[in-house]
């Protein structure tokens, strides 16, 4: 058994994503709604009543009353956003214990549900949003960008050339192979999920690792379970979403805290590795 099992995150189809945030606020005493679309509000209406609701908006004219007798309502005028292949558009979101579902819409249109089940980011992000809204300390907030395969990669490859410390895990082989090419820096580690070729050829350039069985981390797209890699740069993290050579998803984080984060966890991963030989 592995050593580290868990999924980190997963993207639903809209009717499954829904239904999965359903659940979760059936299931949790405590619910706080960013952002969220109010006719989405207004469908979990019997699902949110008794429950303690925290509701934060930058609507300016507040909440409609219906909305607002839920529970407590807190303003923000920070604006909340996300980028959704290339276009920046409004994003909600809905935090439970340990996991954060992410809405991705535009107006009355839905783009993208997603969540995020990994404890220590939950935690950390849920911390980040509250500190962030109620500081009001900028006017919008937009650290996550999901990627398609083409447009993520090059975003990774762009990111690594400028920085100078790399710790990969876990990263689909073709990509390995793009990013070593791109490194510029004496700072690097690299875990791989087995002792192939490849991760030989990284290992004679860069401290690299193999992690066998002790990290099985994974990650779900429209019900697929994927295998789930990871990329912590100086100011970036990039998770890397795959089965065999083909990538699902690339999702973006740049915030500060996140890649110093994730560094370390990486070496927890590090230090429990085989050498690779």
């Amino acid at each position: 058994m592995a050593l580290l099992e868990m999924q980190v995150d997963e993207i639903f189809t809209l009717e499954e994503g829904f239904q999965a945030i359903r659940d979760a606020i059936e299931k949790n005493k405590t619910v706080e709604l960013i952002n969220v679309p109010l006719f989405l509000i207004r469908e979990w209406f019997p699902l949110l009543q008794g429950k303690k609701v925290t509701l934060y908006n930058n609507r300016i004219e507040g909440l409609p009353d219906d909305i607002r007798a839920l529970g407590s309502e807190i303003f923000t005028s920070v604006q909340m956003k996300g980028t959704f292949y290339g276009q920046v558009v409004e994003k909600g979101e809905v935090f439970v214990k340990n996991r954060i579902f992410n809405i991705w819409y535009e107006g009355d249109r839905i783009l993208n549900v997603g969540s995020i089940t990994y404890r220590r980011c939950v935690r950390c992000i849920q911390s980040m949003h509250r500190d962030v809204l109620l500081t009001d300390a900028m006017d919008v907030l937009n650290i996550m960008t999901l990627y398609d395969a083409k447009t993520g990669e090059k975003a990774i490859l762009e990111a690594v050339a400028k920085s100078s410390r790399v710790r990969m895990v876990n990263l689909p082989k073709p990509l390995v192979r793009k990013v070593v090419i791109e490194i510029d820096s004496d700072d690097v580690k690299v875990i791989c999920a087995e002792r192939s070729e490849e991760a030989r050829k990284v290992a004679d350039q860069h401290h690299a690792r193999v992690s066998g069985g002790l990290l099985n981390v994974y990650s779900k797209f429209k019900g697929k379970k994927l295998h789930s890699g990871g990329i912590a740069l100086d100011d970036n993290f990039f998770s890397v979403d795959y089965l065999g050579d083909k990538i699902y998803m690339i999702l973006g984080i740049v915030w500060p805290k996140c890649p110093s984060c994730m560094t370390d966890f990486y070496e927890l991963g590090w230090r429990a590795a085989g050498k690779i030989r």
